[in-house]
């Protein structure tokens, strides 16, 4: 689907951190970069990925080159300086 700044908070490109409370199968903490981004649908996918039917889905590339499926609301921007101790 590839959505790009309709209701969601970030877009292709953009530097993000994962939150720290985010379940541990999303790396909470790890920074990451937008390349990939949907909006759920249904339910079962909601479920799946520990959020609500609406909420955006991003694929985030990590540093090493890995990248998993993360919902928004488990991302926050990241801010060099801000976000790392």
């Amino acid at each position: 689907m590839n959505e790009e700044k309709e209701n969601n908070k970030f877009t292709w490109g953009d530097a993000v951190l994962v939150k720290k409370n985010a379940p541990p199968c999303f790396h909470p903490g790890e920074f990451a970069s937008i390349c990939g981004i949907n909006q759920i649908t249904f339910e079962e996918t909601a479920k799946s990925f520990f959020t609500t039917v609406d909420d955006w889905l991003y694929i985030i590339e990590f540093e090493d080159g890995s990248s998993i499926e993360v919902p928004e609301c488990y991302l926050e921007p990241y801010q060099e300086g801000k976000n790392h101790s």
